[in-house]
């Protein structure tokens, strides 16, 4: 096995990234739903024998090329610090080399946490592919996912979410809370936890078929939830007369 497929591998063996992964060399084929199919492989952007990024294209099996990315490691996991070496004060930007056949990552290693933001990187583009129409029609209970403040007051806004998943569950629906699953395990005082629990209620959002949202002001967090239900295709409902305030600029969009 080749580091570049075990690299790969890290990324989307056992993962839901993709159906039925298949591997090869530098490149990882999956399928997405239906006639559409992913190809992952890893790309020199720079110089030849650096490769910096995952370019991901999405293919249908008929028609041929549907879209394409790049995903640099770069944009997605910053400069990294290099401890104890001279030779990067200011950092590296990660990349494997390939050093005439000998390939590995050059000066810094990537973490498990590295390998979670790259997911969440390739999970987020991937999901606006996957066919969503059965989980939105299908009957029964929906999964409602409550969007509404944490940080800050987290006691009393954890019970206001927990009042609001209470009334989803009694309208018969199942509710979907992240303050009552998360906090009790991720710190949300704790960057790197509130990160990383952060990224996991977008996971469970791709699941839902409607999102709640509560409270008289929505955080920046609120507003990346209601964002990528946006790009999901998921309803989002609330009780406000108007939008809880300005949403947040967004990179490379127009504030409205």
């Amino acid at each position: 096995m080749t580091v570049y497929e075990q690299e790969l591998r890290k990324l989307f063996d056992h993962s839901d990234l993709v159906d039925r992964p298949q591997f090869s060399g530098r490149v990882c084929v999956g399928d997405l739903g239906k006639d559409l199919r992913v190809r992952a492989e890893f790309l020199s952007t720079h110089i030849s024998s650096q490769y910096d990024a995952i370019r991901l294209t999405v293919l249908n099996r008929t028609e041929g090329v549907v879209e394409r990315t790049l995903l640099r490691f770069q944009d997605v996991w910053g400069k990294k610090q290099v401890p104890n070496n001279p030779n990067f004060r200011s950092g590296v930007i990660p990349h494997l080399w390939d050093d005439y056949g000998k390939v590995e990552w050059y000066a810094y290693h990537p973490t498990a946490a590295d390998y979670a933001a790259l997911r969440d990187a390739v999970g987020q583009y991937l999901s606006a592919f996957r066919e969503r129409t059965p989980e939105l029609e299908r009957s029964g209970p929906k999964l409602v996912y409550i969007c509404a403040p944490l940080r800050g007051d987290v006691t009393n806004n954890v019970e206001f979410a927990r009042q609001k998943a209470q009334e989803v569950f009694a309208e018969g629906n199942i509710p979907i809370c992240p303050h009552l699953l998360f906090p009790p395990v991720a710190d949300p005082t704790n960057p790197a936890q509130d990160e990383k629990a952060r990224a996991m209620g977008l996971r469970l959002l791709e699941s839902c078929q409607q999102m709640n949202v509560y409270g008289p002001v929505w955080t920046d967090g609120m507003w990346q939830e209601i964002y990528k239900a946006g790009e999901l295709g998921i309803p989002v409902m609330t009780d406000q007369t108007t939008i809880g305030r300005t949403p947040p600029r967004r990179s490379g969009r127009k504030e409205r």
